[in-house]
């Protein structure tokens, strides 16, 4: 994988983690979305349009490509939303981030492009890293960590994941390669994310059924706040899409935000099941090096 695909990802992560943290804190998740992807519209409307006015880095044959993955990304800020509102973090962050690294492995099966035996290794250790996350004791390993009232918004959060990773992946091996063309595509998969976002919530997640503090005391600098980090840490992925073969392997680099999302949340939120948690993170910590050292 390449070198500086690698420092991307790991550098989009800690952004990732920080929006992440960010949402859950406030315990208004459904708001805190909603504003967080209007503030980045908004923000970036005029240079978003401008620039691939001027620059026509995004080909028509991308077009569907982005509104799929757009449509894609909602429903896994609908499912996000509704999983944080009634989960602990520390089972859903990892669990709906797990299932997404072997099935893109499929996908790159799928386009000839296959994972070595050591990346594959290195991705069933992630997988088994991030399933370990949620427990407290691997003596009492309890399934309702698993099987509970969040379980099937933790899947639409995974299938969501891997229908954006997917058209994102084929959308960057067709436009003008760069950072530059990854911030504009970045830009119109966000648009489009945050309206679908907001019209499946009014859908799926009626005013009387919504959980968290009211929106009135969430105010927007700490949504605006997480939307950069969001953007940020999406476009730095985006970039690293265009350097990398295979998706698969990105998307697996992507999971050491739960190596920093874990650490944090025992800090922030004094959760339970260091020990294991921390097993957990180490595993994860392997499975990536042997992608790096011998997955190529």
């Amino acid at each position: 994988m390449n070198p500086l695909a690698i420092a991307l990802v790991l550098l989009s992560t800690f952004m990732h983690a920080s929006w992440n943290l960010m949402a859950r804190h406030g315990r208004s998740e459904h708001d805190f979305f909603e504003r967080m992807q209007i503030g980045v519209i908004l923000i970036g409307l005029i240079p978003g349009l401008s620039s691939e006015f001027i620059a026509r880095s995004i080909p028509p044959r991308v077009w569907p490509y982005v509104t799929i993955s757009g449509l894609s990304c909602g429903l896994y800020y609908l499912s996000l939303a509704n999983a944080y509102s009634s989960g602990d973090f520390t089972t859903v962050y990892p669990v709906a981030r797990a299932l997404p690294v072997l099935l893109m492995g499929l996908v790159d099966l799928a386009r000839g492009r296959t994972p070595t035996a050591a990346g594959w290794t290195g991705m069933f250790l992630v997988v088994v890293g991030c399933s370990l996350s949620p427990l407290e004791s691997i003596i009492r390993i309890d399934p309702r960590r698993y099987l509970n009232r969040t379980s099937l918004w933790m899947f639409l959060t995974a299938m969501g994941t891997v229908g954006y990773s997917t058209f994102d992946k084929l959308s960057s091996e067709l436009v003008k390669q760069g950072p530059a063309t990854a911030a504009r595509y970045g830009y119109f998969f966000y648009t489009i994310a945050g309206f679908s976002y907001m019209l499946m919530r009014r859908l799926f997640a009626p005013e009387g059924k919504r959980e968290g503090k009211p929106a009135g005391k969430l105010g927007w600098k700490m949504p605006i706040l997480g939307g950069i980090f969001n953007f940020g840490a999406y476009w730095l992925v985006l970039w690293a899409y265009q350097l990398a073969g295979r998706a698969s392997y990105v998307v697996a680099f992507r999971q050491f935000s739960i190596v920093i999302g874990s650490l944090a949340a025992f800090i922030l939120y004094r959760e339970k099941g260091f020990a294991v948690r921390m097993t957990a993170v180490s595993t994860i910590t392997l499975g990536l090096i042997i992608i790096v050292i011998w997955g190529t």
